[in-house]
């Protein structure tokens, strides 16, 4: 097996951190890197997030005073409910474990995507769809 790795790089507050993950130990399969690579970019959005932690309470401080001040006005009022559930989590550090209308708003929290870079091992076999070699001639096959 040739040497496989993940990395991904997350931007937080303009500095970008690289996690990267090898075979290596008790990951041997792709289903286990990718696994693996999924749970070391958790662990350090969590860490950020922690890291934070003083940013997403002032954040939360900011919007309960802009619910009390405006007149309980219901979108501010969501604005605080939604504040102390990013500090709550940062604090847990825990993550939303379903979409709904509100998750966009979630920010602080750093997107994070796979880097763009395609393995030296990976064929591509139609335009952006890449297989190993022996993937590709069994697809051939078919």
């Amino acid at each position: 097996m040739a040497h496989q790795f993940r990395e991904t790089t997350v931007r937080v507050a303009d500095v970008d951190h690289v996690v990267r993950t090898d075979v290596a130990g008790r990951v041997r399969t792709v289903a286990q890197l990718e696994s693996a690579h999924a749970k070391a970019v958790k662990a350090k959005i969590a860490e950020l997030r922690t890291a934070n932690l003083a940013v997403y309470r002032a954040a939360a401080v900011d919007a309960e005073a802009a619910s009390k001040r405006i007149g309980k006005r219901w979108i501010e009022e969501q604005a605080a409910v939604r504040a102390r559930a990013i500090v709550r989590r940062a604090e847990r550090g825990t993550f939303v474990s379903h979409a709904s209308e509100w998750a966009a708003d979630l920010r602080p929290t750093p997107k994070f995507r796979f880097t763009g870079e395609i393995p030296d091992y990976l064929v591509e076999i139609e335009p952006d769809h890449y297989a190993t070699s022996e993937a590709a001639e069994q697809l051939s096959l078919i």
